[in-house]
């Protein structure tokens, strides 16, 4: 496919960003103030490491945990730690062996799509509920989540149902750098409580 070589493309080169996605993390954080200094955060689908780069900007002496089931982004900071794997398959050890908790998981991550908009949605809500899954061991009590997904018939039940009781306020955001032609959103997870139930613990 043609890459389309808009706006938030251009600006992406200009400002020595991997891609243009960086736009939406700085619009979304913009809003909801969710890097900080000294945070331990979770970057997944972090390939090509644009969201990294802003991330590791914000963070100072913080520490970033990037995943990703392609390769490594060209980032040389010790502050950045990488997993190669493909977080449907992957232990929730291979990230407590870096850090046994984090404060903040932000989740860019998309599958390979076919078109079908049912199939892809189902695909999507795969990844997002496997990065809840995982916000569920590791992420600390007032913690937040970020997480992309594309807009599909089984979302309201899974946002009711499954995380809409373990955070104090649960948001829908679609940043304005995101082509219109897009079905993704974010879903925007605030203030983890420190209350799990035996089934979701046995899931993570």
């Amino acid at each position: 496919m043609k890459k389309i070589k808009d706006y938030y493309y251009k600006k992406a080169k200009e400002e020595n960003y991997a891609a243009r996605s960086v736009y939406k993390l700085q619009e979304i954080d913009k809003k909801y103030h969710l890097i900080k200094p000294g945070l331990k955060v979770i970057d997944i689908g972090c390939s090509p490491g644009s969201w990294s780069q802003l991330i590791l900007k914000k963070i100072k002496n913080g520490l970033l945990i990037g995943i990703d089931i392609s390769q490594r982004p060209a980032i040389k900071d010790s502050r950045f730690r990488f997993i190669n794997e493909d977080i449907l398959k992957m232990d929730i050890d291979s990230i407590k062996s870096i850090a046994t908790t984090v404060d903040l998981i932000l989740s860019d991550a998309a599958p390979k799509t076919t078109g079908d908009k049912f199939s892809d949605s189902q695909k999507s809500l795969r990844i997002v509920e496997r990065v809840f899954d995982i916000a569920n061991g590791i992420l600390v009590p007032g913690g937040n989540v970020v997480a992309k997904v594309f807009q599909g018939e089984d979302l309201d039940q899974f946002i009711n149902d499954k995380i809409k009781t373990r955070y104090a306020k649960i948001a829908r955001y679609k940043p304005k750098s995101s082509r219109k032609e897009s079905r993704e959103i974010y879903i925007i997870a605030l203030n983890k409580t420190d209350t799990m139930s035996d089934e979701q613990k046995v899931h993570t």
